[in-house]
């Protein structure tokens, strides 16, 4: 049977079958800044919803007063005093007044009064937004009008309303319900995540994500795909990986900056967790694996948590790895603009004396040569193979299979648990990726955004482009706006003549005459994560993409 709502109190169900309820609309009454008749407080012997029409005003209810603000819900509950204010002006309020029935399917025409418990689930005691903008008034002005007019069709339809109100009511409350515990989750994985060296227990964990222990134990589990225990002991292992290969420091210390006393304690639960002894597992760092032809390649290292001895890498072009790794990496090959000065890091990559060297794809033939002569090479897969295959390909020749399985199955839970809470907002609209390069537009897709925007997020693609695969298709205006029908996401290259030719580009009429520049649905969107394609890339990707397009931030 379906059910309009499941809310706990005490860690109990309160539940309405939705075929069992019944409303009847009493009434709607607008007020104005020119009314004094219904100012102030009074008591409701009905259920009532407040909403602001236009304007402004104030809503006193249980001694709390709050400002209304437009598109939203205030349910008031019989027996209870409000009062109302609004601001000198245009200002309009409407106040709906109704009653709510269960029926009993078992005795045909029985009707009773819904019971207050169950009605406070269904509005979740709370305010509720509504989308989209002014449906929350037009639906009040229509049942005003329908109910003051003699026709009685009119007034039936008035009723009609009240119904979509309650719906749209019911169905905002469930989606706000249902992102308030997502939040309260995140705030609780956060915490672990920045204080995993401290002692931390379900009850302290419950506590900040402000939910009883058995709830919080029962939603996270059903949330992350594991246990809040289980995530806090994969947070700290992956803690201590990265502190036993970038250190020298003692098994002991590491074992209580990640929250263990007992050093055996948490050798055990790292050779469960990782499969290796942490002693086995520090031999890596004896591996002399460098990086030739990308800095993107480290994108696919550090998911099986091994840091090269030689890489490319460059303030700019590869800020977040060189900050991350620069002080760990023995040996920088110059990593301007992606491997732009070959030879010279070759001579770098022969002084490093590495046992092997991984490669991006496409070298030219005399680059091989020269890598032969200096170690084994493995070259990675082409980017339509995926981010995927190309980390278990590597995975398998360096013998990491088992981590780069666990680092997968991670994305995947994680990427399955995010979509499935914005899931409405990513599907709501088309997204159009542009590209702005010196003074020219093209409609760009890279394998990045289609693995993972595309792919894993399934996000609305724009009609008159291609159905799937890389492209970067020249754009004017005109075709920018037949496109652009959705949200529209700009990545502009980062070198001064075009930075220019946007600068003119972004000022002139045209360009802000857009509907999606009118409408505020443009966003720019910078080169890191947007043009690499790795593993973490596209966890970057993943995450910026469920910020923007859903408007949280994971």
């Amino acid at each position: 049977m379906d059910q309009i709502s499941d809310m706990r109190f005490e860690d109990r169900s309160i539940s309405i079958p939705t075929d069992e309820m019944a409303a009847k609309l009493w009434g709607v009454d607008v007020i104005t800044a020119g009314d004094t008749q219904l100012f102030g407080r009074q008591l409701t012997n009905s259920y009532a919803i407040v909403a602001l029409l236009s304007g402004g005003g104030t809503l006193e209810r249980d001694g709390r007063t709050c400002r209304l603000r437009p598109d939203t819900v205030y349910p008031c509950m019989p027996e209870t005093t409000f009062g109302i204010t609004p601001e000198e002006g245009d200002s309009a309020i409407a106040v709906v007044r109704f009653g709510l029935y269960r029926t009993d399917s078992r005795f045909a025409g029985e009707t009773y009064a819904a019971e207050a418990g169950a009605v406070t689930a269904l509005f979740l005691n709370r305010d509720t937004a509504i989308e989209p903008h002014g449906r929350v008034a037009d639906l009040c002005r229509a049942m005003r009008d329908g109910m003051g007019s003699g026709d009685a069709l009119l007034r039936w339809k008035a009723q009609i309303g009240l119904y979509e109100l309650l719906y749209e009511t019911m169905a905002a409350s469930g989606r706000q319900r249902t992102a308030g515990t997502g939040e309260a989750l995140e705030r609780a994985r956060r915490y672990m995540e920045e204080h995993c060296g401290e002692p931390l227990n379900i009850e302290r964990l419950a506590g900040i994500a402000e939910l009883s222990p058995k709830y919080f134990v029962d939603l996270f589990k059903k949330t992350y795909g594991r246990s809040a225990l289980d995530f806090l002991t994969h947070i700290r292992m992956a803690k201590a990986k990265r502190l036993m290969l970038r250190s020298d420091r003692r098994l002991k210390d590491i074992a209580h900056e990640v929250g263990y006393e007992d050093e055996f304690y948490f050798s055990r639960k790292f050779k469960k967790e990782s499969g290796l002894s942490p002693t086995a597992f520090r031999k890596r760092r004896e591996r002399k694996i460098a990086l030739y032809g990308s800095s993107s390649l480290l994108g696919y290292m550090l998911p099986l948590h091994i840091i090269p001895h030689a890489a490319p890498l460059h303030p700019k072009w590869s800020e977040d790895y060189y900050n991350l790794l620069g002080a760990d990496i023995p040996f920088h090959l110059d990593g301007y603009r992606q491997n732009y000065r070959k030879s010279e890091n070759l001579d770098r990559l022969a002084e490093s004396r590495p046992h092997l060297i991984v490669t991006a794809p496409g070298l030219e033939i005399w680059e091989k040569e020269r890598l032969d002569a200096i170690a084994e090479h493995i070259e990675m897969p082409e980017e339509p193979a995926g981010w995927r295959q190309g980390l278990l390909l590597l995975a398998e020749r360096l013998g990491e299979t088992a981590e780069a399985e666990r680092w997968i199955g991670e994305y995947e839970r994680r990427t399955a648990e995010l979509k499935a809470r914005a899931e409405s907002s990513l599907q709501r609209e088309p997204v159009l990726f542009v590209r702005v390069l010196k003074g020219r537009l093209y409609a760009y897709c890279n394998q990045g955004i289609e693995d993972v925007v595309y792919g894993d997020l399934a996000v609305i693609r724009p009609e008159g482009l291609p159905a799937r695969g890389t492209f970067n298709e020249p754009l004017s205006l005109e075709k920018l706006e037949r496109l652009g029908t959705g949200r529209v996401l700009v990545l502009v290259c980062q070198e001064s003549e075009t930075l220019d030719a946007w600068k003119r580009l972004s000022a002139s009429p045209e360009w802000l005459s857009l509907s999606a520049v009118r409408n505020r649905k443009l966003q720019l969107i910078g080169s890191n994560p947007w043009r690499e394609h790795s593993p973490v890339a596209a966890e970057k990707i993943r995450d910026e993409a469920i910020a923007l397009l859903a408007g949280n931030c994971p």
